[in-house]
């Protein structure tokens, strides 16, 4: 999808408030490096602040969302969900628990609390394992400097409820530093633009802290501890989100020049335990059905680990040489209990139903063939195992012997990626050539009893072999920046979900499909006040098996901004202009959707002003939806049936809304 808004971008995230902010207005994100894209989530943006890190990537060109509710929606980019897209915070895997992807990883991201947000484009890395793409919400702090701001508070409000206050606060002094980082978040159930109640309503919280050790300029010992809870309710299914548990701790140890050859070791372990309660009566009003004629509860539970230790040598062949090694063991469990008053589910033993585990090895280059180009690459090999500890299969009332039952399966994948950049003048440009072998994730191994073609278990579907070709084009001058990035994709066993009748198991199955398209970004300033930018984003995908659309691939999509500064004041508009998909593939999709309908374009329009009160006062403003138009994005679930709420065919989105943003820089 592509992004556009006007945004005024931090020059760092511990700016002293004294120094004026650099406004910088892109489509979405600032260009890092020909392949990287990064954000700093704590600068204005329109549209409203997001609360979860889905909600934020949607605003960045080649990402969309697929809606299920208020919150916890799926990150998608071009085209492609779930795993297929890494995510990582403070370099950290911690995976949501609920089989049918009520949590995704970014349900547990609050972007406020992080200094930065860094996107690179298809296989281009192998530092974080293979995937379409990588997103990395960041955190920089990893030495106390008492010249910089000690933190910021903001505060948010908005139309249906929305409430959200961040803090983010660090003090400490040569030797070591403590930073907290909190928020809360609510919201009511929204409108549509037709006033229609959509079941929407979440609240939302969580702590972050770190206690940072500094015994001199080149080491530092981080310990983080975080916990977070959340309650949500969905559009899209017959149960919600009584909690969301997650507690987490990392220690990472990162040392500097510890040799004449070893320029750092990055030393980091992990856990995370995510605890996640859904039913179909405390959220909504109970309604009996056929398949839930009682107050129903499931209970599932991951419990994550992992570690990574990544050196950086200084070599005089290769101006940046990363070798590494990565593991992470996720273990799954879960508790039912369809009659809740009669037979509770905290009286019940948790039933463990997969185990599966990765250790990867890793190097990555940087070699300057001139003063003006370089060549990077980079290799890695994945170990997996994973192991099927379901005995059974199907409902509680027809439930079969699970033909894998206690079997074990273990694969060795390899990845890699090649990539030439080459910078002249204004001028930067990159070609790179990925491969991506992808294991079968918890969701398309075990979520929702999937099944193969030809046996109940989907067990043992093959792993995922993508090979892309990726190009871009990056031009900055004084008064005009143009990004444009584009890709070819093709990929061996594509792992595709095919939906099965009402409540009946989903179908795994491996096909060959392909995909092209790319993002292209324009910003052009006529004047020190005036600014004009527009983006542009597609993705088109084809299930060459099937000799049909490939299901879940966003629309093309435009946006046209203008922005105008005027004293302490920036005024800015956003126009959203997305076409209808006509190219799907009815019963077929991913983990986190499948294509249902067709669906026909639309336009938004959105207003916004920044007002810089003082040096440590600013204070944002906005209106989105403007015309209160009634709509859906593509992806987007459909609608269920809950008691007291009209069943829309889609999750609509908003209708119009009012917000504010205050932000208090210490």
């Amino acid at each position: 999808m592509l992004a556009m808004y006007s945004m005024a971008l931090l020059i760092s995230q511990s700016q002293p408030p004294q120094l004026e902010l650099e406004r910088i207005v892109v489509t979405g994100a600032r260009p890092l490096s020909t392949i990287e894209v990064v954000k700093d989530p704590k600068a204005p943006q329109q549209p409203l602040p997001a609360h979860d890190g889905a909600d934020y990537l949607k605003s960045i060109p080649g990402f969309s969302l697929i809606r299920k509710g208020g919150t916890s929606g799926d990150p998608v980019f071009r085209g492609a969900a779930g795993s297929r897209v890494t995510i990582s915070s403070d370099d950290q895997m911690v995976l949501g628990g609920c089989s049918g992807r009520m949590d995704p990883p970014t349900a547990y991201i609050n972007p406020q609390n992080y200094d930065q947000i860094r996107i690179i484009k298809g296989p281009q890395t192998v530092l974080y394992g293979p995937a379409a793409g990588t997103v990395l919400f960041e955190r920089n702090s990893y030495q106390f400097d008492p010249e910089q701001s000690p933190g910021q508070v903001s505060l948010v409000g908005g139309s249906f409820g929305r409430l959200d206050a961040n803090a983010d606060y660090i003090a400490g002094n040569d030797s070591g530093f403590l930073r907290v980082n909190s928020s809360y978040s609510e919201a009511d159930n929204y409108h549509d633009g037709a006033d229609e109640a959509i079941n929407s309503a979440y609240q939302r919280w969580g702590v972050d802290t770190q206690m940072g050790w500094t015994p001199d300029d080149d080491t530092v010992v981080l310990l983080t501890v975080g916990q977070s809870g959340a309650e949500a309710a969905y559009a899209d299914r017959m149960m919600d989100g009584a909690l969301f548990d997650r507690t987490s701790a990392s220690l990472r140890w990162r040392e500097s020049y510890l040799t004449d050859w070893l320029a750092e070791l990055d030393t980091q372990v992990y856990f995370g335990y995510v605890d996640h309660v859904m039913d179909n009566y405390s959220l909504r009003e109970f309604t009996p059905s056929m398949h839930m004629p009682n107050p129903a509860v499931k209970n599932p539970d991951r419990y994550s680990r992992g570690g990574r230790i990544v050196a950086t040598l200084d070599t005089k062949l290769w101006s940046k040489f990363q070798l590494g090694l990565d593991h992470q063991y996720h273990s799954h469990r879960e508790r039912v209990s369809m009659n809740q008053f009669v037979m509770p589910y905290q009286a019940k033993a948790r039933i463990a139903d997969a185990t599966i585990e990765q250790t990867g090895v890793f190097v990555e280059t940087n070699f300057a063939l001139t003063n003006n180009s370089a060549l990077l690459s980079g290799m890695r090999v994945d170990f997996w195992q994973a192991l099927d500890q379901r005995q059974q299969l199907g409902s509680m009332a027809m439930s079969q012997p699970n033909p894998t039952a206690d079997e074990s399966r273990s694969d060795e994948l390899t990845s890699g990626f090649l990539r030439f950049e080459r910078t002249e003048g204004a001028h930067q440009f990159y070609v790179g050539l990925g491969r991506g072998e992808r294991f079968p994730d918890f969701w398309e191994l075990i979520g929702n009893q999937n099944q193969s073609e030809t046996t109940i278990s989907a067990f043992n579907i093959a792993p995922e072999l993508t090979h892309q070709l990726d190009i871009g084009h990056h031009v900055r001058s004084n008064n005009l920046e143009v990004l444009i990035n584009a890709f070819y994709n093709r990929v061996d066993d594509f792992i595709l979900i095919e939906s099965g009748p009402m409540m009946n198991p989903n179908t795994v199955r491996s096909i060959k499909a392909e995909s092209w398209g790319g993002e292209a970004a324009i910003s052009y300033r006529p004047s020190p006040n005036w600014l004009v930018d527009a983006s542009v984003a597609y993705t088109h995908g084809s299930n060459l098996t099937d000799r049909r659309a490939l299901a879940q691939q966003p629309p093309l999509e435009l946006k046209l901004g203008a922005e105008y500064k005027i004293h302490d004041w920036t005024l800015a508009g956003l126009w959203r202009v997305v076409d209808n998909q006509h190219r799907v593939a009815i019963g077929q999709g991913n983990i986190a959707g499948s294509d249902f309908k067709e669906t026909s374009g639309f336009s938004t329009l959105a207003v916004n002003g920044h007002w810089r009160i003082d040096r440590n006062w600013r204070l944002s403003i906005g209106v989105d939806n403007l015309m209160d138009k009634r709509y859906a994005e593509h992806l987007s679930t459909a609608g269920a049936a809950v008691s007291g709420f009209e069943q829309t065919t889609q999750v609509n989105e908003p209708g119009r809304t009012f917000w504010f943003k205050l932000d208090y820089h210490l």
